[in-house]
């Protein structure tokens, strides 16, 4: 698996977890706080911008050039 594969499957399953909340958000009958919506929001963007962050200090200390491959 090379580091760019790697970083395209976390950015997945983050997106994913981020879709999940906003399914959440969307259910009929459940009614929603604006205080919430905001939490979610900002879950939803810190899932995002964390595994980003992490996945960049990952290509920096770990894998210098992102066409080298890590471990599966």
């Amino acid at each position: 698996m090379t580091i760019m594969q790697y970083r395209a499957k976390m950015l997945l399953l983050s997106t994913q977890q981020a879709e999940l909340l906003c399914e959440l958000m969307d259910v009929e009958g459940i009614k929603k706080e604006p205080e919430q919506v905001r939490k979610n929001v900002t879950t939803i963007l810190s899932l995002l911008t964390e595994t980003e962050a992490f996945l960049e200090s990952i290509i920096d200390s770990v894998c210098p050039s992102s066409n080298e491959s890590i471990a599966d």
